[in-house]
Formats: C-alpha cells, sequence, structure tokens
C-alpha cells in the first residue's frame, strides 16, 4: 500500500478507500496475431482505490516489480528492455535504436 498519505475523490473531494493491488497488463491484442503480443508487453503493478461516495476508482502505479521498467535516479529518462534484442534504451523510443523493433510500452 502507498503509506499513510491520505488519497482524496478528484470527483466528490470525499476520502478514497484502498482496494487492492493487481498486475495490469500491458500490450494489445491484433488481428493477425490476436493475444500474443501481450505476452511480452507485461504488467504494471497498480494500487486501486475507490471513493465509497460517488464510487469513482483511481489506479495509481505501485512500483516496479521484476520485469518491469528499469528506473534510474530522477534525473535520468525510464529505460525498458528490447523484447527482441535486449538493448535498453528509453522508455519513450517508438522504436529499439539498436536493432528497430517497435516498442511494445507505446
Amino acid at each position: 500500500m502507498s503509506g499513510l498519505v491520505e488519497k482524496r475523490c478528484g470527483n466528490c473531494g470525499h476520502g478514497m478507500e484502498y482496494v487492492k493491488t493487481e498486475h495490469m497488463q500491458l500490450g494489445k491484442t491484433s488481428f493477425l496475431w490476436g493475444d500474443w503480443p501481450n505476452l511480452l508487453a507485461g504488467a504494471l503493478n497498480v494500487e486501486i482505490w475507490s471513493c465509497p461516495n460517488c464510487r469513482k476508482l483511481d489506479f495509481y502505479w505501485s512500483g516496479p516489480s521484476e520485469g518491469d521498467f528499469e528506473y534510474q535516479d530522477e534525473d535520468h529518462m525510464a529505460q525498458t528492455t528490447c523484447p527482441t534484442c535486449g538493448h535498453v534504451h528509453d522508455l519513450d523510443d517508438p522504436r529499439c535504436p539498436l536493432c528497430g523493433a517497435k516498442n511494445p510500452n507505446i
């Protein structure tokens, strides 16, 4: 859980309640390959919070888990590893600068 910081609903201002932490699947389904690209995309750990007043849900990143993006200090761009060649590059690169494979995180 995210520590002791109280989260307020952006909709009505009521206090939010922690629901659970979940792994959300990244990637997308394609016409040709179906769900296979999702296997390479990985998952993102998120905390799910709900507002008991207006029933709004909020999702918060709960930090990296094994296989998630590689992060350096605050002065550097988040990094990811190319699933094709293994080269580490900026998370926002649309393609791997080494082999040209499409970045599945975009």
